[in-house]
Parts: structure tokens; C-alpha cells; sequence
């Protein structure tokens, strides 16, 4: 890892750089100068749409965090936004989530949700384009007490809405979807890390680009997933096209003990001992 001294001092540049954040602190003791960094960023844009249609738009976004003798600080940046014509959606947002000394916790997360409807005539094809894009970073200084999690999902489906009511977007996903596009990543200090993406015959790519680095204090994780949705009818349907983003980032250190310390000085002593008879 870099100086620390070094690397906090620019990420609270950074931090103080951006407008709208949330920054507590509480100080109690003497510091141990332990850190936590969590970023996760998700970006969506739908494009060159074969149909006219009908766009909702929801954005999201929260900060909870809460401190003991620590300091944590979050902000989220969320965007959605559509234009007519031509119709192109573009959806982001970026979660951070930092924290300095003991005991303290906190997650900034932002979800957005598109809803489109569609006539489509019998015979027409329905497409659009589009392009996904994830970033994703975490990092730690103590790995056996320190928590830092990220993550971030980009999905999009298509629902034959014809015979479906007109109800909460949670119902529609009680039905098989047409097609559909998933792409997600998580890092986890003290889990499980990966990067997924899913796709349905009526969706193809022309462009897939993804990195990782798991198992260190530093983990990073990106992809780009260009490509395009293309789907004919026989008859007349009415067709909805739901796209979720979510970014959630996670830093925690709980509060200071002194068993595992002291347990590595007994130890350190005992082989020291050993190795000098």
C-alpha cells in the first residue's frame, strides 16, 4: 500500500473537493490510524431505439453510517435521465464510503430504476443498443479487523406485457422475461469476490472488456459490455423494458480489542525463546 499519511491525505482532499457529501466524525483515545476505502461505480446508457415510447424514471440514493471514537465519511453522485428524441437513456451513479481509527460503521448505496413501454406492430423488430460499464475498488490497512465492500448491478429485461397488468414493477418479474442483460461485481474483504455477466439469445455483444484483482488489502474490479437487444413479433404486442443500477458501498472496523495483539506477543516471545536455546 501507499504512505498512508500520504494516501488520506489525498482522498480527504478528494472528498472535501466534492460538493453534498456527508462527512461525521467522532474522536476518542489515541489514534491507531487504521483506514477503509470502499468505491463502487455503475453506469447504463440505452440508445438508438427502434420504437417511440413511453420512459419513468426513479433515482435513489441513502447514507447510514454511525461512529464510536472513529471517523467516516460517504456521498453518493447518482444521474437518470432520458431525451425523446432521439430516445436515449443514460443511467449512473458512484457510492464511496471511507473511514479512519476504530469503531465505526457506514454504507452509501444509490439504485435507480427505467420503465419503458412499447407498441410494437406485427412483424416489426424491436432493438436498441447499449452500454454497461462498471468500477469497483476497495481498500484496507489491517486485514484481521478491518471490513471494506463494494458493489454494483446493471441489469435490463424485457417483458410481453400484453396479458401483464399495469402494476408494481416487482410483479412484472413474477413472469419470464423475453430477454434480458445482467452484469455484476462485488468485492468483500472477508468474502466472496467476482464479476458476472448474463445475456439471452435475443441479446448479442460487440464489445467485452472486464480486469480483476482479488485477495489483497487492494482489490479492484471493471467491465464494459457493449452490445445490442433485437427481438421480431409475429403479432401486435405492448412490450416493457425494465433497467436497474445499483452501487452500494460498506467500510467497517469495529471497536479496538487487545486479544489478538496480545496473543502475538506471546507468541513472537515463544519463538524468539526457542530459537536462542
Amino acid at each position: 500500500m501507499l504512505n498512508f499519511k500520504l494516501t488520506l491525505q489525498r482522498r480527504r482532499q478528494w472528498l472535501l473537493s466534492v460538493p453534498s457529501f456527508i462527512f461525521t466524525s467522532v474522536l476518542t483515545g489515541i489514534p491507531t490510524y487504521a483506514a477503509t476505502f470502499a468505491f463502487s461505480e455503475a453506469k447504463i446508457e440505452l440508445n438508438n431505439f427502434s420504437n417511440f415510447g413511453t420512459i419513468e424514471l426513479v433515482n435513489q440514493a441513502n447514507i447510514s453510517g454511525q461512529t464510536n471514537g472513529g471517523i467516516f465519511g460517504a456521498e453518493n453522485k447518482a444521474f437518470n435521465n432520458s431525451t425523446a428524441s432521439p430516445l436515449q437513456i443514460n443511467s449512473s451513479a458512484f457510492s464511496l464510503a471511507f473511514g479512519e481509527n476504530r469503531d465505526y460503521e457506514g454504507t452509501a448505496e444509490a439504485q435507480a430504476r427505467v420503465l419503458g413501454n412499447f407498441d410494437v406492430d406485427a412483424g416489426q423488430l424491436f432493438s436498441f443498443d447499449f452500454s454497461a460499464a462498471l468500477n469497483l475498488e476497495t481498500e484496507i490497512d489491517d486485514p484481521l479487523s478491518e471490513q471494506a465492500n463494494a458493489r454494483s448491478d446493471i441489469s435490463f429485461y424485457l417483458f410481453d406485457t400484453v396479458n401483464i397488468p399495469q402494476v408494481n414493477v416487482q410483479d412484472y418479474f413474477k413472469y419470464q422475461p423475453l430477454d434480458y442483460f445482467t452484469l455484476n461485481a462485488s468485492l468483500n474483504t472477508f468474502g466472496y469476490d467476482f464479476l458476472n455477466y448474463q445475456r439471452s439469445q435475443g441479446v448479442s455483444f460487440t464489445n467485452e472488456n472486464k480486469q480483476t484483482m482479488f485477495g489483497a488489502n487492494q482489490e479492484t474490479a471493471s467491465a464494459i459490455i457493449q452490445g445490442k437487444l433485437q427481438r421480431s413479433f409475429t403479432n401486435k404486442t405492448n412490450v416493457t423494458l425494465i433497467a436497474l443500477r445499483q452501487t452500494k458501498s460498506q467500510v467497517k472496523v469495529p471497536e479496538h480489542s487487545m486479544l489478538v495483539p496480545l496473543i502475538f506477543l506471546v507468541a513472537t516471545i515463544t519463538v524468539g525463546v526457542l530459537r536462542n536455546k
